[in-house]
Parts: C-alpha cells; sequence; structure tokens
C-alpha cells in the first residue's frame, strides 16, 4: 500500500461532528457487549471490528448517496477522519483501560470487610479524592434498578471523573508529543508497513476496486456464513455447527509433557487474513516462538526445575517488552537528537508535516510527564518513583507501538507487566511504603495489559493521514476533541449500564475480577511487605538477553529469521487464541510467494481482505442484536 498523491482530502467539520455523534453510541454498544453480557471482545483485538463495521455501514451507505444525491457522498477523508476518532474513543473503553477505572473507583469501599480487613490494611493511604467512598452512592452501581441521575449520586461522581479526566488527558497529549519525536524516523526512514491499517484505507481509498472484488465478496462470505451458521445453531441446535475451536492439552497425559497446560487450535478467518499483510519473518518468529514458550515449559519439568510464575511466563514478556522499547529508542536516538538540538539552537528542523511542531512535542512531553509525575505526586507517590514508573510506562507503551506498526499482529498483551511490578520487585515493597503501592492499585487500569492502548492507534491515524493529505496537526485536534469526549461518554456508559443493570447481577465478572486483582494485591503488598525480587529480575534479565540477542543477529545477518518483535507478541495470553490461524497464514503466504512470487501475493490481497471483513460484519451484527434484545449472541472471537 504506497502514498498516493492524487488524493487530497481534509478534516470536515460534517465528518468530525458525525464521529462526536458516534462516539456515546459506541461506547454504550461496546460496553454494553462486551461487559454487561457479554458477547464479544472487540477491544482486545489490535483492528477494533466494530470500527470496521461502522465504516463498512458508511460505505454501503454512500453507495446511495452517491446515486441520489451525489454531492453529499462522503470522501476517503471523511470516512477515515471517522475511523481515526472511533478508534480513539474504542481505545480509551476498552477491556484494559476505562472497563478497569470505572470498577476500580468503588470496588475497595464495596467490598472492603472485616474478613479482608480493607479498611484496617490500607484504606487511609487510597487516595479519597479519586475514588467514590459512599456505600450508599455506589449500592445501585452494584445492585442495578437505581436512577443514575440522581444529583446526590452525579455530585459524588463528578470529582473524581473531572481529576481522572484531567490525568487521562494530560497522557493522550503526551504520547500525541512521542509519537511526532518517532513519526518520521519509523514511517520515511525504515518504512514501516503498518498492515493494520491496510483494511480501512482499501475499505474508503480504493472503495471502488475493493467492492468490485469478486474475490473479496467470496471470502467475506465465507467468513461471514460460519459465524451466522453457529448463531442459528445456537438458536436451533438442529442446524449444523462449524467448529473452529479445538484443544490439544487432553492429548498430552504424561509427564513432562502435561505440563504444557493448554494448547488451543483456533482458525479464525479475521486473524488469517491479518496475517497475511505481517513481513513473513515476523508471521513466523510469532507462531515459532508460541511454541517456544511452551517447550520452556516442558524443559524445566523434564529437568525438575519448575514451573515459571504467571500464566504464560509473563516476566520474561516484561522483560522482552522493555527491551524491545529501549533498542528502538536506542536506534532512533539520532534522528530523535537531532530533533531536541534543533529546538534548542536556531537551526530549525522541517515540522511542517509533523503532527506538532518539534519544540512543542519536546517540550509538550517533558511538561507532559512532569504533570503527571506531580499528579501522581499531591495524591501520595514519591516524585522520584512517579517520574520512574511513567518512564517505563512510556517505554512499554512504545515497544506495542513499535509492534503494531512493524509486526501488525492481531492483537498485544503483556499481562500483569507493568512498571510498578518493575519497580516493586527491583526494590520491594518494604522500601516503597504503602502510599506508593495504594496509587500503584489505582493505576492498574493503563498498566494491567495493553491491548488497546491508544498511542498505536494515534500513531496510525497520523500514517493514514500522509497517505491521503490530510492535515495532521488538525487531526491532532480532532483526537483531542476525541479524547475528551470519549472519556465522558465512555464513564457515562460504564456508569448508566451498571446502575440499570448492576455490576454484580449481570456483569461475568471481568471488570469486577480485575479490580479485584489490583485490591487483593495491594492486600498482599501489606500483609507481605517484600524485598527485592530475584526471581522476576532474573526472568526479566533472560527476556531482555534474548530480545537484544535476536536484534544483535538480526542486523549481523540477514537470512536470520527469528525477530524479537516476533518473540514479544507470542508470550501473551490472547495469542494462544490466535497463534494457530497466524501459521496458518504464514504457511498459505509462504507457499504463495514460492510458487508465484509477488504477483500471486498481490492477486491474493483482495481475499484475505475479504476474511478480515466478513468475520468483523458478522461480528458487528451479531454483537449489536444482543445488545438489543439482551441476549448472548455467538462470540466469533473468544
Amino acid at each position: 500500500m504506497k502514498n498516493n498523491p492524487s488524493i487530497k482530502s481534509e478534516i470536515t467539520l460534517r465528518a468530525v461532528i458525525i464521529g462526536l455523534l458516534l462516539i456515546p453510541a459506541n461506547a454504550y454498544w461496546v460496553t454494553k457487549s462486551e461487559v454487561v453480557l457479554p458477547t464479544t471482545h472487540a477491544t482486545t483485538l489490535s483492528l477494533f471490528f466494530n470500527v470496521i463495521f461502522v465504516i463498512f455501514f458508511f460505505s454501503m451507505l454512500n453507495v446511495g448517496i452517491k446515486r441520489f444525491f451525489p454531492r453529499w457522498t462522503f470522501s476517503s477523508g471523511e470516512l477515515l477522519t471517522i475511523y481515526c476518532m472511533l478508534s480513539i474513543a474504542t481505545s480509551l473503553l476498552g477491556w484494559d483501560m476505562m472497563q478497569i477505572l470505572v470498577p476500580l473507583m468503588s470496588y475497595g469501599t464495596w467490598f472492603a470487610t472485616p474478613e479482608n480487613e480493607w479498611r484496617e490494611l490500607f484504606w487511609e493511604y487510597i487516595p479519597k479524592q479519586l475514588v467514590v467512598d459512599d456505600k450508599s452512592i455506589i449500592r445501585g452501581y452494584y445492585e442495578g434498578q437505581t436512577n443514575l441521575y440522581d444529583i446526590a449520586i452525579l455530585k459524588a461522581w463528578i470529582k473524581p471523573i473531572l481529576l481522572w479526566t484531567a490525568f487521562t488527558l494530560v497522557l493522550y497529549f503526551t504520547m500525541i508529543c512521542i509519537v511526532t519525536l518517532i513519526k518520521k524516523r519509523w514511517t520515511e526512514e525504515e518504512k514501516l508497513s503498518y498492515p493494520i491499517i491496510q483494511l480501512p484505507f482499501e475499505m474508503t481509498v480504493h472503495s471502488n476496486q475493493f467492492y468490485k472484488s469478486r474475490s473479496m465478496w467470496i471470502a467475506f462470505g465465507i467468513a461471514f456464513m460460519i459465524d451466522m451458521l453457529n448463531e442459528l445453531h445456537l438458536l436451533i441446535p438442529s442446524v449444523p455447527y462449524i467448529r473452529t475451536r479445538y484443544e490439544l492439552a487432553p492429548f498430552f497425559t504424561e509427564p513432562p509433557w502435561n505440563s504444557i497446560g493448554w494448547l488451543p487450535i483456533c482458525i479464525y478467518p479475521f486473524v488469517i487474513g491479518l496475517s497475511y499483510f505481517m513481513p513473513l519473518d515476523l508471521s513466523f518468529s510469532t507462531w515459532f516462538f508460541y511454541l517456544f514458550w511452551k517447550i520452556q515449559v516442558v524443559v524445566r519439568t523434564a529437568f525438575g526445575l519448575g514451573r515459571l510464575s504467571g500464566a504464560y511466563l509473563g516476566d520474561q514478556s516484561m522483560g522482552t517488552w522493555l527491551g524491545i522499547g529501549i533498542l528502538y529508542i536506542w536506534l532512533s536516538r539520532k534522528s530523535i537528537w537531532k530533533i531536541i538540538r534543533s529546538t534548542l539552537s536556531n537551526k530549525k528542523l522541517d515540522d511542517s508535516s509533523e503532527p506538532l511542531p518539534y519544540r512543542w512535542a519536546v517540550g509538550g512531553m517533558i511538561i507532559g510527564i512532569g504533570l503527571l509525575a506531580l499528579f501522581s505526586h499531591a495524591f501520595g507517590m514519591s516524585v522520584w518513583v512517579a517520574l520512574s514508573f511513567f518512564i517505563l510506562y512510556f517505554i512499554l507503551v512504545l515497544a506495542a507501538t513499535r509492534m503494531r506498526a512493524e509486526l501488525g499482529p492481531p492483537t498485544h498483551d503483556l499481562y500483569y507487566g507493568g512498571p510498578e511490578r518493575m519497580i516493586s520487585s527491583a526494590l520491594g515493597t518494604r522500601r516503597l511504603g504503602p502510599r506508593n503501592l495504594a496509587v500503584f492499585t489505582l493505576y492498574f487500569w493503563i498498566t494491567r495489559d495493553y491491548r488497546c492502548h491508544p498511542m498505536p492507534h494515534q500513531l496510525e491515524g497520523f500514517k493514514i493521514a500522509e497517505r491521503i493529505k490530510l492535515d495532521s496537526r488538525k487531526l491532532v485536534g480532532v483526537m483531542m476533541i476525541t479524547t475528551l469526549f470519549g472519556i465522558f461518554a465512555a464513564f457515562w456508559a460504564n456508569l448508566h449500564l451498571f446502575y440499570d443493570y448492576g455490576a454484580t447481577s449481570r456483569v461475568r465478572g471481568y471488570a469486577l475480577g480485575v479490580a479485584w486483582e489490583s485490591y487483593v494485591r495491594m492486600q498482599n503488598w501489606m500483609n507481605n511487605p517484600s524485598l527485592p525480587d530475584m526471581g522476576v529480575l532474573s526472568q526479566m534479565g533472560f527476556g531482555l538477553g534474548l530480545t537484544t540477542f535476536l536484534m544483535i543477529m538480526r542486523r549481523l545477518f540477514l537470512w536470520f529469521p527469528f525477530h524479537p518483535v516476533g518473540y514479544a507478541v507470542a508470550g501473551s495470553w490472547t495469542m494462544s487464541w490466535m497463534w494457530f490461524s497466524v501459521f496458518l497464514s504464514w504457511l498459505i503466504k509462504y507457499f504463495m510467494l514460492k510458487g508465484g512470487g509477488l504477483k500471486l501475493y498481490r492477486n491474493g490481497i483482495p481475499f484475505f481482505l475479504g476474511c478480515m471483513l466478513g468475520q468483523f460484519v458478522s461480528g458487528g451484527i451479531l454483537s449489536i442484536i444482543g445488545a438489543i434484545t439482551d441476549q448472548l449472541t455467538y462470540e466469533f472471537f473468544v
């Protein structure tokens, strides 16, 4: 997918207004279908299927508009503006962001009991301005059938909501500043491929060719019908069920093989489609290293070394992510230093095509991290701990952003591997003290996982802007307006739905379970103050060392097939469901390139785009049906 100099677009007021109007509806839809029921998991995926569904709807609407009201046809720039806005807004209300924050703000109050002794152990250290500490106010949140719009309830929630809104706006703007510093290096010098934006780009910019492709519609029909037949099977058991998920673990019954744990074999058309656009060495590294993680467990059991901590050797993954972030900062050091020097001298670099002027980006990054540290310090965190926390945090976020820009994985998660685990493992919780640990507890919503993180979507938005000649600086303003509007929409959707349905009565337990993780972790920290954890540090060191080794080998030998980004992505819970589909896509692409070269590969692009679109449209339809009827529907992705 190349830049098209003939395409000239602009960000129109109509597109921005439509995007803003869609944000509350999107927040309601995603929150209800992910948490209240839940029937889908839109925000665990790199490419949000709900956003693709909306763009598909507008593309189909465009056909009628073009015929009867041609002057009102939506341009590709308008559709991609809406895409960027909904992607940013969806990242806010995802499984690993504000769906965790809202329960965190009330969980400690509601579930504190004489048995767990939370009140005596740590409640005095929890910043009360950031939570709702009144059981009568949050009773309706947990029990349901309560009017959220009671003045007393709204007054109790408004102060913590405004404080978290200010925090989130600074966080998102700081990310835009960092993106500005690395965008030119990654986009123009390294020419990363950005596989994830391939589908929305083809749906909008090349819509005439895309929607006229027979192979695209064949793949669309196959993926669509699989999900629809399986939904019919739930309603009418006599309808055949098309099985796409298997489990191999029961076949491994003897030690040491039985230590392999679960080993799912799943066939997801959308994963096969998206993986087709991953560079071949990266898709190979992804499935290979997933099996490598499994082999590690078997080997350790065979030698009597015991199992590693964490469901998927999470501390190694943490070291890998940290290594990728540091390595790519190091490899970009010349361009970053050049930018910094230009801001300190009169030798100005050309930054007219960048999201922000370089001086704004450098100053904004420094001021942003400083404000986040001051916010944390105001609520009890030591300044040096806060600065360490956010520096490590942005390194991990940068790693996630790089993975998506270079690899384009179907998902990327780092469960329980945030900066607070690094700091507490390196220093020990005894030295950190309860006030630092209490703020860590409330920051769990930005550090528990990184699947729906906003910074990759920001960079991809600016890459889209570059390709279709949108004004990146106007897009910054649109992104910040979207962030502000999206924050309030996310709070509204969560509170409105839970005060209606009741968090404990209808939720399957994900959001509350995550809040439980954070508060129980705080309880354990207080009951068992620890010294530095050498076990965690050794596994982090192994991951960091292997990442460095793989990077050195790739730079020394062009034939070296293993990529550190694949190693980082493979060690995740969500990738367990996807690794086999990545393998199938790699195998198909490998033989296509061997047998027919680039021509055959290019001819196959519409088919694999159709695999993605068909499953995303079926998922969108089923999740909307579930949200309207309050019924569970077929989950196209577990």
